[in-house]
């Protein structure tokens, strides 16, 4: 029996916010004791001092200890009610401007992109999105732009299926990190690929020599009041920062930005590395995590530790006079000479999983969702039920079948679903191109890539204008079209920025064309002298339509395809509908 996810989501939701009730009284109650106990010892201390005051020192400090663990746990019951939150909103619909849009992703140049919002606010990546390294969205968005081949989907699937119930997983991978934003720090795998700097060892023994005798220096001065050792030990140090340092600063400033990716990549490889899998690509992913690749991170955190602690004005002289920075460096450097080929691999496994957990996340939250059947090559597309990901469960369906014909053109008055059809059609297609279910009871197809023009406009900057952005996109159909996958085109009210001859002209040749090359589309128009071309073309290619009703001035629609031709328009009853006197 398939789960209920709203029923478990708002189930477990509550355990959170209770979780989060009573840990932060609990919070509070020993905020308050500490306070106690840090005021019986600072009184006892003025008034009878003596071996008593360990007992109070030594339970503060316990409390202490028990205060951040109370707090961690704190924080992961109010990140884990937050997944829940979002999951919910995903649900009913609420979703679009809470998750990571992946705006940045969006190329105006892609087939289809923009055409069926792949990226930004309400969009697919933001909808499928639960990956918080920066790698792991680079790999989910890449996944969504290009067609991944036959034997990557099957396995993928696979994958996700393994992946679908671990909901505890998600949750935990999700309670690592606070908010719903990628991580803001520099790629750790950019960082880690430069050759290595601050090759001499002997620099390195000299750097320690150099510190050391500054700090006895300083101990001198503390002992003696002499302050000429120190003097001397300070302008032979600046002299070493000079000639053998020169690169520790670039080399720290470098490093800095990825202490916040690192710590978080360290906390998530050590959760995957507890998880068992079995699949053969699950399997080839976790097989780098058991050489426990969080111990070496944890190693690169212990410097980022100190090297932060340099900030503190205290510190600061102390780490000057040790020739810290030079010594942090260097074991900057031994970690990206022993660990940096291995970081790169780590963090590809990592944004497969996160990607693959995404599709499971999917998977899961819409368990009527279908698993595409890939066909052989020629055996065209059927889609039974098919609905668009991105609307609510109100979201009427239809049936595709491109398996017998290769070209539907679909005539319809204005609002009446015909783009919602080509969008639909076109977001499944990517969906089951990726490795992830499909919005539909059934969906077969052969590999297939898409292109698209749906949602093209000028362009002020650029001085494109519509019409020339139309065409050129055309080209780009046309030439992808020769490609060596099947070509899956959506073509939307093509060629509208002319008169309506040439228009007419345009599309037949365009649209015949891509028929001579056996691609298999979707053609919307209002010109019913455009339907004439399924005719022309023989039994591959059919007319569909969308109707609609005016009732009393009130536009209605069921937005169920049927086969034929629209034989009426609906143009002037909208404009007359309000308030237009034509």
């Amino acid at each position: 029996m398939s789960p209920n996810p709203q029923a478990i989501y708002s189930q477990r939701l509550q355990q959170r916010e209770a979780e989060v009730h009573s840990l932060d009284a609990a919070h509070h109650r020993l905020a308050q004791v500490r306070l106690l106990l840090a005021g019986l010892s600072l009184g006892g201390c003025l008034l009878a001092p003596g071996p008593w005051l360990l007992l109070p020192l030594l339970l503060f400090t316990f409390l202490v200890a028990r205060h951040t663990k109370l707090k961690s746990q704190l924080e992961a019951s109010r990140r884990g009610a937050q997944f829940y939150r979002l999951g919910l909103a995903r649900l009913d619909g609420s979703w679009p401007g809470q998750g990571v849009a992946g705006a940045h992703f969006l190329d105006p140049r892609h087939p289809y992109a923009r055409d069926l919002d792949l990226f930004g606010k309400g969009s697919l990546f933001e909808l499928l999105c639960r990956a918080r390294t920066q790698a792991g969205q680079r790999r989910l968005a890449d996944w969504l732009s290009r067609p991944a081949s036959s034997q990557e989907i099957r396995l993928r699937q696979q994958a996700v299926r393994e992946l679908k119930d671990r909901l505890d997983l998600r949750e935990q991978l999700a309670g690592l990190q606070p908010g719903h934003q990628s991580l803001k720090g520099a790629y750790p795998g950019q960082w880690a690929s430069p050759p290595r700097r601050l090759r001499s060892l002997a620099a390195r023994l000299l750097a320690s020599a150099l510190g050391l005798a500054g700090l006895a220096a300083l101990l001198y001065w503390f002992w003696s009041y002499d302050p000429r050792p120190l003097g001397v030990m300070i302008l032979i140090q600046f002299a070493f920062r000079y000639t053998a340092g020169g690169q520790v600063p670039q080399i720290l400033k470098e490093t800095e930005p990825i202490r916040g990716e690192c710590l978080i990549l360290r906390a998530y490889l050590s959760r995957l590395e507890k998880e068992s899998v079995s699949g053969p690509l699950l399997d080839s992913l976790w097989q780098p995590l058991k050489q426990e690749p969080s111990r070496a991170l944890g190693r690169l955190e212990s410097i980022l530790d100190t090297l932060e602690s340099r900030r503190n004005p205290l510190l600061a002289p102390l780490f000057a006079l040790l020739l810290a920075p030079y010594q942090l460096a260097a074991a900057l450097e031994d970690w990206r000479e022993e660990y940096g080929p291995k970081l790169e691999l780590w963090l590809d496994g990592l944004a497969q999983i996160e990607a693959l957990l995404c599709f499971a996340s999917f998977a899961w939250e819409n368990p009527d969702y279908a698993w595409p059947e890939l066909q052989p090559a020629g055996s065209g597309l059927r889609a039974c039920d098919l609905g668009h990901p991105l609307l609510g469960p109100e979201c009427v369906t239809n049936e595709v079948d491109l398996s017998n014909v290769k070209l539907w053109i679909v005539s319809g008055s204005n609002m009446s679903g015909k783009s919602s059809l080509l969008r639909s059609l076109g977001c499944n297609v990517i969906l089951a191109m990726s490795g992830a279910p499909v919005r539909a009871s059934r969906m077969q197809l052969e590999p297939l890539q898409v292109a698209g023009s749906i949602q093209l406009g000028d362009s002020l900057s650029a001085g494109i204008s519509r019409f020339y952005a139309e065409i050129l996109r055309l080209r780009q159909v046309l030439e992808q079209a020769q490609g060596p996958a099947r070509l899956c085109y959506l073509l939307d009210e093509i060629l509208g920025g002319t008169n309506s001859q040439d228009r007419l002209v345009g599309a037949r040749a365009v649209v015949r064309r891509l028929f001579e090359l056996d691609c298999l589309g979707l053609v919307t128009t209002h010109d019913l002298a455009l339907t004439e071309l399924a005719e022309e073309l023989g039994d591959q290619a059919a007319n569909v339509h969308f109707e609609d009703q005016l009732q009393e001035g009130v536009m209605s629609f069921d937005y169920h395809l049927r086969p034929g031709v629209i034989r009426r328009s609906n143009a002037l009853e909208l404009m007359r509908a309000v308030g237009l006197e034509v």
